[in-house]
C-alpha cells in the first residue's frame, strides 16, 4: 500500500459503488486542471477517473474492486518539533535597537509633520523638557486609556474563542469594538455640542505621545515583572529563549490577563484601532482651525474616509483578529505594547496630520483615481480574508465547494484556488495597496507622508517571512508542496 493525495467521488453505476478519482498533486505537473473530465470503464472493476472538489487523503489498494479506506485526518509524521529554536527581530541585538529607535522616530516623525517644511533634513528640534512632558497631559491620557477599558469590559457583545494554544486551551474573548467605537463617537459629539474643544490634544500632541511612552513602557515592565511566576505552558516562543533584552520585547507570557481583563487583546483593539480613528478626527478638527476652512479638505476627508472604514472591517470581523500572528503567536512585551498604545494611534494618522499644516488642492480626476485605488486594495484584502475565515470555520460549507484545496498531514487544508490560488497572502498585497492610496492624498511636495506606505510594505514583507516560518514547522513537506503550487508570496511574478 501507498499514500496518494487524490480528489475523490463515488458514483453508482448498474447498482455498483464505481469511485471517480483525480490526482490533485504529480512531481511532475502540479498544474491542477479545471475541466471535468469521465473516462468510461472498460471492465467491470476499473475506475471510473473525474474531477472533483473534495479532497482527501486516499489509501490505494491492490484491490481491483477500488478503496476499501478513506482517511481525512492522517497522523502528522512530517513536522518540525515544537522546540525547533527560533530567533526573530535579530534577536536580542534587534530587539535593543528597535526599543532604542522607535520612541525618537515616533517624535521625529510628529515633530517634521507640524513644521511648514517638511523635508527630512530640516531638522532641528528645539526641545526642552516641558515640550515632552506634561503631567496634566499624562493624567488625560490616562483617563482615556480607563474609558477604554471600561467600554472593554462591558459585557455586551458575543463571546467568541481563540485558536488553540499549544497548552491546548482555547481563550474566551469578549466581542464589543464596534460598540465601543460608537460610544467614543456619541461621547465625541457631546463634547463638541458642549463647545469643549478637542484641539487640546493636538496642540499637545508631543506631550501625548511621551505619555503614551511612558505609559507602554510601564506595561511592559509590569508584564515581564509577573510573568517570571507564570508557568512554561502559559509562556510564548521567544519568551522560552532565556534571554534578558529579547524576551521583554517580544513578551515573554503569551496571554497576560488581570482577572478576566485580557491585556493583549484589550490594546490590540480599543487602545490601537480607536485611537487610531480618534485621532484622526483630532487633525479633521486642527486643519479647519489651521486653515480656517468651514469644511475639511477633500484630501483629509479621503484620508479619514478610508481609514474609518478599514478600521470599521476590523472591528465588524473582530473575531478574526483573534486567528493573527499577533494574538496567536507573539508573547506581550513591548513590542506589541508601544506597538498599540503609541506607533498605531500616532504613526498611522500621520498623514492627517501632516495636511493640517500642508494643504493639498487635489483634482477630480486624481480623487477619483485615488479612490479606485483604495476600493480595489479594499476588494482583494476583504475578500481574501472573508475566504480565508469562511474557509477555515467550515471547509466542508457547500457555498465554498468550487474551491481547490490541499490536504495536509497536520490535519487541516490549504487553499489553492481564489485569492489564495493567485498569491499565498492575497490580504496583504490589498493592505498595502491601501497603505500607498492613503499616502497619495498628501501630494507629492514632501515624501514625509509615504514614511506609512514605505513602513507598512517592510512590515508585511517581514511578517510574510515570520508566516511562512511557523506554516513550515506546521505544516511540514505539505507547505513545500503547497508553495510549488502557489510559488508568489504578495505580488505574482514578482514576489
Amino acid at each position: 500500500m501507498k499514500w496518494k493525495l487524490q480528489d475523490f467521488a463515488v458514483e453508482k453505476r448498474n447498482g455498483e459503488d464505481v469511485v471517480a478519482r483525480r490526482a490533485l498533486l504529480h512531481e511532475q505537473s502540479p498544474v491542477i486542471q479545471a475541466e471535468e473530465k469521465v473516462e468510461e470503464p472498460q471492465a467491470k472493476n476499473e475506475k471510473v477517473l473525474r474531477y472533483s472538489k473534495r479532497k482527501e487523503y486516499f489509501l490505494e489498494s491492490d484491490n481491483k474492486e477500488g478503496p476499501k479506506e478513506f482517511i481525512s485526518k492522517p497522523e502528522a509524521t512530517n513536522i518540525l518539533p515544537d522546540e525547533y529554536p527560533v530567533v526573530e527581530f535579530g534577536g536580542a541585538i534587534g530587539a535593543a535597537l528597535s526599543m532604542l529607535s522607535m520612541p525618537p522616530l515616533l517624535y521625529y516623525l510628529v515633530y517634521m509633520c507640524t513644521q511648514e517644511d517638511a523635508s527630512l533634513c530640516n531638522f532641528y528640534p528645539h526641545w526642552t523638557f516641558s515640550d515632552l512632558w506634561d503631567s496634566t497631559v499624562f493624567g488625560y491620557f490616562a483617563l482615556w486609556i480607563l474609558l477604554l477599558a471600561l467600554l472593554h469590559l462591558l459585557p455586551i457583545g458575543k463571546i467568541a474563542h481563540g485558536v488553540r494554544l499549544a497548552n491546548g486551551k482555547r481563550l474566551r474573548y469578549r466581542i464589543n469594538g464596534l460598540l465601543a467605537l460608537f460610544l467614543v463617537g456619541i461621547l465625541v459629539a457631546v463634547l463638541s455640542y458642549q463647545r469643549i474643544s478637542l484641539l487640546y490634544v493636538y496642540d499637545h500632541l508631543h506631550q501625548f505621545a511621551a505619555s503614551a511612552t511612558l505609559l507602554s513602557l510601564m506595561l511592559s515592565a509590569y508584564v515581564f515583572i509577573r510573568s517570571r511566576t507564570a508557568s512554561q505552558e502559559d509562556l510564548s516562543t521567544a519568551g522560552k529563549s532565556g534571554n534578558l533584552i529579547y524576551t521583554f520585547f517580544m513578551g515573554r507570557e503569551l496571554n497576560p490577563h488581570i482577572g478576566k481583563f485580557d491585556l493583549k487583546h484589550f490594546s490590540a483593539v480599543h487602545v490601537a484601532l480607536i485611537g487610531w480613528v480618534f485621532n484622526n478626527f483630532i487633525m479633521l478638527l486642527a486643519e479647519m482651525n489651521v486653515q480656517q476652512l468651514e469644511i475639511p479638505s477633500p484630501s483629509m476627508i479621503l484620508v479619514n474616509a478610508f481609514q474609518l472604514l478599514y478600521v470599521l472591517h476590523a472591528l465588524w470581523h473582530q473575531e478574526n483578529i483573534l486567528t493573527s500572528l499577533d494574538i496567536a503567536h507573539d508573547g506581550f512585551g513591548f513590542m506589541l505594547a508601544f506597538g498599540n498604545l503609541v506607533w498605531v494611534p500616532f504613526v498611522y494618522s500621520l498623514q492627517a496630520l501632516y495636511l493640517v499644516k500642508h494643504p493639498v488642492e487635489i483634482s477630480q480626476a486624481a480623487l477619483a483615481a485615488i479612490v479606485a485605488l483604495n476600493t480595489f486594495g479594499y476588494v482583494i484584502f476583504r475578500r481574501a480574508n472573508n475566504l480565508k475565515n469562511a474557509f477555515r470555520k467550515n471547509p466542508e460549507d457547500p457555498r465554498l465547494s468550487y474551491l481547490n484545496s490541499i490536504p495536509t498531514s497536520y490535519g487541516s487544508q490549504l487553499l489553492i484556488s481564489g485569492w489564495w490560488g493567485f498569491v499565498r497572502h492575497p490580504n496583504y498585497l490589498g493592505d498595502i495597496i491601501m497603505a500607498w492610496a492613503w499616502c497619495l492624498p498628501c501630494g507629492f511636495d514632501y515624501i514625509l507622508p509615504y514614511f506609512y506606505g514605505f513602513f507598512l510594505t517592510g512590515l508585511l514583507i517581514h511578517r510574510v517571512s515570520r508566516v511562512e516560518h511557523q506554516c513550515r514547522r506546521k505544516y511540514g513537506h505539505d507547505w513545500d508542496k503547497y508553495c510549488k503550487l502557489v510559488p508568489y508570496r504578495i505580488v505574482p511574478y514578482v514576489y
